[in-house]
């Protein structure tokens, strides 16, 4: 078992490496007028946020004295809601924006549906915000991951 502020720390470094990923694929996005995607070619992007959201919660969880091992539960394991929802029980708020990008993400995270069957639905389904609300979502994430065990 790894140091809660050491795994923390991992989980934190890994979501920046999927969220500067996610950044490059954005750069090749086509978007309509409204900002979000044109194409169904825009569902690597929201694996990779969603992920980065996933690892960021976690983080920010950890630093917070959530157990470790309560993350690997399968209530908390790719569940975006629950983790938010925790986190918020801890005392730590977070903007409506975000809250509401968490759970527009949430089913298509939880149930893999971006890495097997997000084409089937066309994309007509799939939740595909403008990125760069998306990005305003890490970057409040992120800050999250800042704050000690000593503080919310």
């Amino acid at each position: 078992m790894f140091d809660p502020i050491y795994l923390a720390t991992i989980y934190r470094l890994t979501a920046v490496n999927f969220w500067e990923s996610a950044k490059i694929v954005a750069a090749s996005l086509e978007t309509k007028s409204d900002g979000t995607p044109a194409k169904v070619t825009a569902i690597p992007f929201y694996f990779l946020v969603s992920h980065a959201a996933e690892l960021l919660l976690k983080s920010a969880l950890l630093k917070r004295g959530f157990p470790e091992t309560d993350l690997k539960k399968f209530d908390y394991g790719h569940n975006l809601d629950s983790l938010l929802e925790r986190l918020q029980e801890k005392g730590v708020s977070v903007t409506s924006d975000t809250a509401h990008l968490i759970k527009g993400l949430h089913s298509q995270h939880q149930n893999h549906a971006l890495r097997y069957t997000a084409l089937v639905d066309d994309g007509r389904r799939t939740y595909m915000p403008p990125p760069a609300t998306v990005f305003s979502m890490l970057e409040e994430l992120l800050l999250l991951t800042r704050i000690s065990t000593q503080g919310v």
